[in-house]
Formats: C-alpha cells, sequence, structure tokens
C-alpha cells in the first residue's frame, strides 16, 4: 500500500483508540468537514486505530497578526460574530481558511481580523469590480490618499467583502485659487496643460511633490488658474 501523501499546509495523523472527528477536529482547530474533504476515504463512523489521516498542521490557534482570537460559543455564526466584532463575513472566511463557517464547534479558536482604523473618512465594503482607480473616481479622492490610508493592502489583489479605509475629502483649500482634478487613463503632463489653458511648468510649481512621472491614474493634482489670454 502506498504511503500516505498529505496536502501543503497538513500534515499526517495516526488514529488511535477512543479517536472521533469531532476530537480530532477540536484538537487541530477543524471541522469534522474539513477533515471529511481532507480523507474522502475514511468512514467517520468507523475509525480505524493505526490508520493515517491528513489533518491541517496543528496549531492552538490560527495566525491573527494584529487581530484577536475568539472562541466560539453555543449559538454562535460568522453573521454574528461579524456583526458583534464590525468584520464582515468574508473577512472572517478569509482569516480562518481551515474553518466551515456552516459548523463551527463549541471550543474552537478563530481569529478576528483586525478592524480598520479610518479617522475622518469611511469604510468601503469591496465590490465586484473594484480597483483603487475606481473608487478614487467615485470618492472624488486621489489614488495616493488610498494607497496612503490602507497601508497593508495590496491594491493589486482586493478581496471581494474586504473592508478598506475612505480617507477625508481633500478640500479644495488645497489648491489655492485654482481647482483639483484627477489624473485618468491617459492624461500627461502636457496634455493636462493643454486641457486646461495653462503651462506645464506652472502645474508642477503647483504639485511640487510631482515628478511628470508619476502621472498615476486616480492621482489627485492641482489645476493653477488659467493663464491671461
Amino acid at each position: 500500500m502506498p504511503e500516505r501523501r498529505c496536502p501543503p499546509l497538513t500534515e499526517k495523523y495516526t488514529i488511535k483508540q477512543g479517536d472521533t472527528l469531532y476530537k480530532i477536529a477540536l484538537e487541530y482547530n477543524t471541522t469534522i468537514q474539513v477533515l471529511l474533504f481532507l480523507n474522502p476515504f475514511i468512514n467517520p463512523n468507523n475509525l480505524m486505530i493505526g490508520q493515517v489521516i491528513c489533518v491541517p498542521k496543528k496549531t492552538t490557534r490560527p495566525p491573527c497578526e494584529d487581530g484577536v482570537y475568539y472562541t466560539i460559543k453555543a449559538g454562535d455564526t460568522f453573521y454574528s460574530i461579524a456583526d458583534e466584532y464590525d468584520v464582515t463575513v468574508r473577512e472572517l472566511q478569509l482569516a480562518n481558511p481551515f474553518v466551515n463557517p456552516y459548523n463551527l464547534m463549541i471550543g474552537q479558536v478563530i481569529c478576528i481580523p483586525k478592524q480598520i482604523k479610518c479617522p475622518g473618512g469611511k469604510i468601503h465594503v469591496i465590490e465586484q469590480g473594484d480597483t483603487f482607480y475606481k473608487l478614487a473616481q467615485k470618492y472624488d479622492i486621489s489614488y495616493k490618499a488610498l494607497i496612503d490610508a490602507n497601508p497593508n493592502l495590496d491594491p493589486e489583489n482586493l478581496q471581494i467583502g474586504q473592508k478598506i479605509c475612505i480617507p477625508p475629502y481633500e478640500p479644495a483649500e488645497l489648491c489655492p485659487g485654482g481647482k483639483t482634478y484627477i489624473i485618468k487613463e491617459g492624461d500627461t503632463l502636457s496634455s493636462i496643460a493643454e486641457q486646461f489653458v495653462v503651462s506645464a511648468t506652472d502645474i508642477l510649481k503647483y504639485n511640487p511633490e510631482l515628478s511628470p512621472s508619476e502621472f498615476v491614474p486616480g492621482r489627485r493634482i492641482c489645476i493653477p488658474p488659467e493663464a491671461p489670454v
């Protein structure tokens, strides 16, 4: 009989006297459904002593950087926990990949992901098709402001249900005498200067932190007053 091989992030476990799937699931902080998925050949009602199965790598608690641990109690659901801790069900699922949300077990430990802090701003839950560029346009803020407000987020790998911080609106006072403009796909320093009838030099003067190579779609810049005719 070939040696049992276990997939990544799992390890072998040898059935011993008195074992049940429920007991093993609690020990490895997982669920019976996950064990059955990893071991489709076993009979949960007839475990055999000495039988080798695959289980998630043993940790008393799942990784939970910057989050908090929570022990499942009677009546808990991912929905009720998400509501209590002001996170989304999707965020709970991402933080607990080996947990079956439809079969939580009393005593099981899960990770409650870190709550987003967004002083003065608002929380946005990522939907299908969302990108930082689209959100910058939707909320009339700069791409850079979104990046700065969400330093631990990968803008190229947004997850549906994930929460991000939309920073406060950048007031026009940041652009005295002029107006603000959000860079669009294809814009260049010269094309914007031509569009607003100003010089490229003046645009750079009003945006000292900006270089011509940093024309990122979604970024907010200041447009100086139109040059007199």
